[in-house]
This record gives structure tokens, C-alpha cells and sequence, in this order.
């Protein structure tokens, strides 16, 4: 820098030279500590299948080493003329469309849609869907800040390890351990995702964990550091490979690391197995985790917590009920009807002698219980229900209920009914000593053999084989760790692989009795042989062929159907069982639906033209429950039966929509059609308070012109 200032004081310009000085004060500032890397490597990514028209971006198709983009100024009778620079036409070279390929660079406005492929029903009617979706992972984390801004409640992502053995992408290249920007190229690639992960996270509670090895464990340290400063951060080891991978002149290897990143109130999920201690030895907690070596039996709060709108009263009022306490007793006698809407919880009268108590968050917010009225009753009946103490500080009663999951633990015994209480609340606890307690930073379970439980267990479900997935365990753990206390919670992976979070998820509820979703993103490459070989034999990106071998439709689907199903894509039952004994081919109770990521025209959204390939982002915005929306209804409005959201197409029908809204207390969200910002508002100042209204498609296109902001990671110190 001492040099840099001598060359600005001979300046002859020294207005211009105090510029330049403020500027490189200012880089100073923001990044005196931290990793430096160059972020201003371009990224872009191919779109077969994408039309080709005037404006479009491109490259030509046959020849994946090329890194220059093209930009189509005409398109006449099947050619294409194409410059690199639109202000020289002189040189403009005429190709035919064929030869080319459209590219997305990124940090430019993209409108994306999904359309739907497949879909696995293997769960209830009424339970939420899971999504798996085929793209290409910077913009399927763009199209989710429309649909999951600051709602995902944990994100596990298995990035590319950047080993330099050409296992992994940038710019439609597989980069080699020959790259000069090798680690660059990967940290802007990381940043950039992660930018927009944290714009997804919610910032009131929930946890990121990232898996990596050595090659770039250090740099990952330090840029999320730099991403999530004020959140808690540990580094886990995972052993991983007992046996060990030998290498020449070096340690034997035997680990990776996972970085758990602990964002807002967000902290570790106390769990049976601190994954490090012999299981057998029972008393091996340091003295202050003595107290709880004996696990009592968890009682779940009856007041839902969160603070995302699917916790509060207008996301669904029916369970906004009152519950009738006798302080006396301590012991509730009954409930009261849900209110209307619109009715004011403080204007309801209580019975003599008792307490109301209303479902309200510390900060008096109206929430909701974790259950309808009918089956509050009936567990209060059976007395699943315990009221604990009052705390007069905040003026409000504890009360708690014993899960279903637990309940059905009496008949197989693993929990002792030991009598009831003076008001014929249950009294139970484990039937022997199990234990809960904080995992360790160093796990050591042969269940986390990514062999055994990773390559064997997809080539079972899948008969293909797949290079160095997880072991579900491992997977399962850190989930447990993460949102073992959020049953509701939902968990995103965007680099999916095998799809082996979306198991884990799966086979986690099924354990546990949670309805957590899982939203998995992969994207449908193949591999450096395989695209040589592809090319040899005459096919092409976008070739049926080719995609065929994708990771997407070869691995990560089939895996999630023979997960869900059972059934190998042969229709074989899946051989083998879990460790908990249960088989694998007996399935698991879940919905899925696959979607593959469209790029479409502006206007033809603006138009309502492309209603189809927007419509399943709707749909999951509103929460992916029950039918969807698929097609612009000729009525003028769609409000399908069973489901939690209704599309308002023509605002001339505003009226007949908003009685039959008022109908549907089980109705959360609308998005209404209009090119009128006045009459939206119109619109939306006559439903029901609580129901999210949307403006389409003003609210749509702005989200992706702005979703272009910080992919550069200039706001990341």
C-alpha cells in the first residue's frame, strides 16, 4: 500500500487521486479480515431445450471446451446470426440454430417456472408434498426466494469438494487441479449460493450445515464467517471411512467435517447418542449433564412455536380455540369453539370459576395450538393433557400433551403407564435408562460408513451405482441435531446428489412421527466419461439419450421412488432393512412430486401466457398442501376443494371470490391477477384478515429483477 500512496502523491490530478483514496479506504474497511478470492469470474450456465430468439445468449453446442458466449441478434429461417459484442454487427457470424445452445449468465434477470415430471403418492391425502427438482441450483435458489424467503428451517448441503480431480463444474467445464483459479472459482461458486441460502434461512432460528474435506475446509471456514458472522459456528469430524483412503507421502484419511452454522435462537437438538462415547457405557456424561443422564419422558408444548406464518391464528384459525383451566385444580375442563375470523378472543365470556386460556406467543401475538379442537378433547379425555406451572412473571400457564408417537410406546412397551394423577393425567416414564444428551464435535459410528450405508444402499434401491454418496445415518444424525425438536420443520438440499437428504427426511419422520418437507435441488449432469463417450456416440446435451444419464433422472428420482415406494425401478422389492429392523421395502409414508426448472418469457408471464410453469411455485409458496391450481380457470377464480390457496384471475369476479374465501377458514393465501396496483389493493382490503394476498404478476416479476442482487458477494463482509 506504501507504494500505492507514493504513485497517488505524484499524481497530477490529486481531485482524482483523493477519489482513489477514499475508494481503496473504504476496500480496507470492509475487508481487513476475512478470505480474499476473485469473485468477478464470470459464471453462466447452458439451457438446452430453451428456444433461441433475438437477445438470447448462447454457445455453440458441439464444442463444451469453448468459453465464449454469443449474443443472437436475428433469427431468419433456421439461422442464427450471432456477434460476441451487439455493437459490432460487422462481425457478425451466421450459424445454424442447431449448432447452438442458450446460456443464462448469471446476474441477469431470469423468470423461472417448474414443470411437473413425476410424482410418487405414498402418504396421506392431506399431508404436505415434498419437491425434487431438476436444475440448475443458483436458479432454483433464486426461484425459492419467492417461494420460501426467510422460512426454511435447515439446510444440509454436500457441495463439490473441489478435489482437482475434475469433479465438479464452472462455466460448463469440469475444473482440474491444473486450474490457476482453482480455488477462486470455487469460492465465488460457494458464495454465491450461499448468499442466497442465507436470504432463505429463517433468521429467527434455524441451522445450515455444510459437509466438505480437507482440500477446502479452511477456505469454507472463513467464508462463512464471513457470510454468518453473528451466528454460532462448530466444525464436526464424521469418520467416515474406518478402513481409510491411503495416499502416497501422506496420513491415512478416515474423515470429512460438516460446518453446523446455528442462526438466531437456533442451538443443538439434545439427542440419545453423543456420537462419539461407546454406546455401552452408561455413565460417561461430564458431571454437569449427571442430572439428566435418565431421560424423563418429553411432553410436547401445546402452544406451536415458530414465528413463520403457518404458527400464527390467520394461517389457520380453527385451532385458535380457548381452553378452560380450574386454577384450583390445575387441570382443564373443557375447550371452547374456534372463533370466527374476525372475532376478538378478549370479547368471549369464561365460565365461573375458571381461566381462558388463549393460544398467544410471549409477545402476545395470536398463535395457534398444535391441534384441532376435536382432538384436543379427545386427549384430554384419554389424559394425554398436563397443565404445569403458572408463572407470574408472564401472567400465562404451561400446558403440554403427550404425542401419539409416545402413546403408542405404552403398547409396545417401551414406555411404563405407572398410574394417573388426581385429575387422570397419565403418569409415565421409559422403561429402562435411556439417556438424552449434546452430541460431540468428533462422531464415530460405523452407521456413518459412507460404503456400507452410502455406495451399497443407493446401488440397492437404485441397481446403479453412484461415486461417494452419504451415509444415511450420517445424515439422519445432523438432521436430528438440527430440527430433531421441529417436527413441521422444512429441510432444503441444493446440492442433492443422490438424494440422501430427502431420505433421510423421510425416513426421520417415520421414526418420529414428523411431517417435515424436503425441498431437494440437483441438477441433471453427467459425468466427464460418460459426456465423452455421449459425444462419441452422436449425442448431445438436451438428447434424450443424454439426459437419460443424468444424475437427476438416473440417481436422485429412481432413489426417492424406491425410498418412498419400496420397490426398486425394476418393480422388485428393495432387499434389506434399516437398523432399526424395519425393512426397507416396506416404504415410507410421504408424498414427492419431481419438477424440472423452465426458463420463461417475460412478457408471455406478464400476459398470464405461462400460468402452467408458474403455477407449482404457487403452490408451494402457499404451502404445498392438498390440489393445486394448475390452469387459468374460465370462471374467472379457482379455490380448489381441500386445498389452502385460490387464484383470483379476473378482478371482475373479485366478489364472488372473496365470499367464497370468507367461506374457507382453511384458505391462507390468494394471488390475484391484475395489471393495477389499485386494484389489487382493492381487492385484498376485502378478504378476511390473515390470508396472504399476492399480486401477480407484478410480485413475481419484480422478485426475479431484484433476485439478481449480490451474486457477486460485494455485501458479504
Amino acid at each position: 500500500m506504501a507504494y500505492i500512496d507514493d504513485v497517488l502523491s505524484n499524481l497530477a490530478d490529486q481531485d482524482a487521486a483523493q477519489v482513489i483514496r477514499a475508494e481503496l479506504a473504504r476496500i480496507r474497511d470492509r475487508q481487513r479480515f476475512g478470505i480474499f478470492f476473485e469473485r468477478h469470474l464470470p459464471e453462466h450456465t447452458a439451457l438446452p431445450g430453451t428456444p433461441i430468439v433475438a437477445g438470447a445468449r448462447v454457445i455453440h453446442r458441439d464444442r463444451p471446451d469453448d468459453r465464449i458466449t454469443y449474443q443472437v441478434t436475428a433469427v431468419e429461417a433456421g439461422t442464427a446470426y450471432i456477434t460476441t459484442d451487439a455493437e459490432t454487427p460487422d462481425d457478425e457470424l451466421a450459424v445454424p440454430v442447431a449448432d447452438l445452445t442458450p446460456v443464462a449468465v448469471f446476474g441477469e434477470p431470469l423468470y423461472p417456472g417448474l414443470i411437473s415430471v413425476d410424482r410418487t403418492e405414498n402418504g396421506p391425502a392431506d399431508h404436505p408434498w415434498h419437491a425434487v427438482i431438476n436444475a440448475e441450483n443458483h436458479h432454483a435458489l433464486e426461484a425459492l426466494r419467492y417461494t420460501h424467503r426467510r422460512a426454511i428451517d435447515c439446510i444440509y448441503i454436500d457441495p463439490p469438494y473441489n478435489t482437482g480431480a475434475r469433479d465438479w463444474r464452472y462455466n460448463n467445464d469440469y475444473v482440474d487441479g491444473q486450474d490457476a483459479y482453482r480455488h477462486s472459482k470455487w469460492l465465488a461458486f460457494m458464495e454465491r449460493r450461499l448468499l442466497l441460502a442465507r436470504d432463505l434461512l429463517n433468521p429467527a432460528s434455524s441451522v445450515l450445515i455444510v459437509t466438505i474435506d480437507a482440500k477446502e475446509v479452511h477456505h469454507l471456514g472463513c467464508l462463512l464467517e464471513q457470510i454468518f458472522p453473528t451466528a454460532v459456528r462448530q466444525m464436526v469430524t464424521i469418520v467416515m471411512n474406518p478402513n481409510g483412503s491411503p495416499r502416497a507421502a501422506e496420513l491415512t484419511r478416515v474423515e470429512e467435517f460438516a460446518f453446523f452454522v446455528f442462526i438466531g435462537d437456533a442451538a443443538p437438538a439434545r439427542v440419545a447418542d453423543d456420537l462419539l462415547a461407546d454406546p455401552a457405557k452408561a455413565t460417561d456424561d461430564p458431571p454437569e449433564d449427571q442430572a439428566e443422564t435418565q431421560q424423563k419422558v418429553r411432553w410436547e408444548r401445546l402452544l406451536r412455536g415458530g414465528v413463520n406464518s403457518n404458527s400464527s391464528r390467520e394461517a389457520v384459525p380453527t385451532w385458535f380455540y380457548p381452553l378452560y383451566l380450574d386454577p384450583e385444580a390445575r387441570h382443564i375442563v373443557g375447550a371452547g369453539e374456534p372463533l370466527a375470523r374476525d372475532e376478538d378472543w378478549r370479547t368471549v365470556l369464561t365460565p365461573p370459576g375458571l381461566i381462558s386460556l388463549w393460544p398467544l406467543k410471549t409477545d402476545g401475538a395470536e398463535g395457534i395450538w398444535r391441534m384441532r379442537r376435536e382432538t384436543f378433547l379427545r386427549k384430554l379425555k384419554d389424559g394425554h393433557i398436563r397443565v404445569g406451572q403458572y408463572n407470574a412473571k408472564r401472567d400465562r400457564w404451561s400446558v403440554s400433551y403427550l404425542p401419539d408417537r409416545l402413546v403408542r410406546m405404552i403398547d409396545t412397551g417401551e414406555l411404563l403407564l405407572t398410574g394417573h394423577d388426581a385429575n387422570g393425567v397419565m403418569q409415565v416414564e421409559y422403561n429402562g435408562t435411556p439417556r438424552i444428551r449434546t452430541a460431540k464435535t468428533v462422531w464415530n459410528r460405523l452407521a456413518h460408513s459412507a460404503g456400507k450405508y452410502g455406495t451399497e444402499l443407493v446401488k440397492s434401491l437404485t441397481g446403479r451405482p453412484f461415486p461417494f454418496p452419504k451415509s444415511l445415518y450420517a445424515v439422519m444424525d445432523a438432521l436430528r441435531i438440527a430440527v430433531g425438536d421441529k417436527p413441521d420443520a422444512v429441510v432444503l438440499d441444493f446440492f442433492a446428489g443422490s438424494g440422501t437428504t430427502g431420505h433421510a427426511v423421510a425416513k426421520l419422520n417415520a421414526e418420529d412421527d414428523g411431517s417435515r418437507k424436503f425441498i431437494l435441488v440437483t441438477n441433471n449432469e453427467v459425468g466427464p466419461d460418460q459426456a465423452a463417450a455421449l459425444r462419441k456416440a452422436g449425442y448431445l446435451p438436451g438428447n434424450a439419450e443424454w439426459e437419460a444419464q443424468g444424475i437427476a433422472e438416473n440417481i436422485t428420482w429412481p432413489r426417492i421412488r424406491a425410498a418412498l415406494a419400496g420397490q426398486t425401478p425394476q418393480g422388485e422389492p428393495v432387499a434389506g432393512t434399516y437398523l432399526d429392523g424395519t425393512a426397507i421395502a416396506g416404504g415410507l409414508p410421504e408424498n414427492v412430486e419431481f419438477f424440472r426448472l423452465a426458463y420463461l418469457d417475460r412478457d408471455a408471464v406478464s400476459l398470464g401466457l405461462a400460468f402452467e410453469a408458474v403455477a407449482p411455485l404457487l403452490w408451494l409458496k402457499a404451502g404445498a398442501t392438498g390440489p393445486r391450481v394448475s390452469q387459468v380457470d374460465p370462471s374467472g377464480w379457482a379455490l380448489p376443494d381441500g386445498g389452502t390457496y385460490g387464484v383470483l384471475f379476473d378482478t371482475g369476479k373479485a366478489r364472488t371470490f372473496v365470499r367464497a374465501v370468507r367461506a374457507r377458514p382453511d384458505v391462507r393465501c390468494v394471488f390475484i391477477v391484475s395489471r393495477s396496483a389499485a386494484v389489487f389493493t382493492q381487492v385484498a382490503g376485502q378478504l378476511p384478515s390473515g390470508v396472504n394476498a399476492v399480486h401477480l404478476w407484478d410480485d413475481y416479476l419484480t422478485s426475479f429483477e431484484i433476485g439478481t442482487a449480490n451474486v457477486t458477494g460485494e455485501d458479504a463482509a
